[in-house]
This record gives structure tokens, sequence and C-alpha cells, in this order.
């Protein structure tokens, strides 16, 4: 419903009243219903993935920086 062009002139909560007159664009058969379906779908694994590799590196990056600056605790021992 964020995506719909939708002139509101007055602040205030519209309900399906409001939007159930409102035609949406949909793909034409269920091919291309599919073909989106999929793109989106790799889309938000590609995402996740870059996700993970963006956790690794932080994970990384504060090895590195507890080995340049270690605990003082640990260096009486």
């Amino acid at each position: 419903m964020n995506n719909i062009r939708f002139n509101s002139k007055d602040h205030k909560r519209y309900y399906i009243s409001q939007y159930q007159n409102i035609e949406v664009a949909l793909p034409a058969n269920i091919e291309e219903q599919n073909k989106i379906e999929e793109t989106l779908s790799c889309l938000d694994y590609m995402a996740q993935k870059q996700e993970e590799k963006i956790e690794q590196l932080k994970e990384y990056k504060k090895g590195l920086l507890q080995k340049l600056f270690p605990n003082p605790e640990e260096l009486k021992g």
C-alpha cells in the first residue's frame, strides 16, 4: 500500500474503504509473476549473503583490534 499513488489532502487514517477502489497493476500472466518472484528471491539471497560477509568482516576486524590493543590483564600473565 506504500507504493500506491494516493493523494491524501487530509491528515487522517486511510483504511480499506479508501484504498479498495484504487487499481493496482499486476503482471499479465503467471510466468511473468514467477520470474519476478524468482528475481526478487535471488536479490534477497544476495543481500543476505552480503550481510553475512559484513558480519564476518566485523568479526575479523574485532580480532585484529584485539591483537593490536591487547588486554592489559592478559599481558601480566
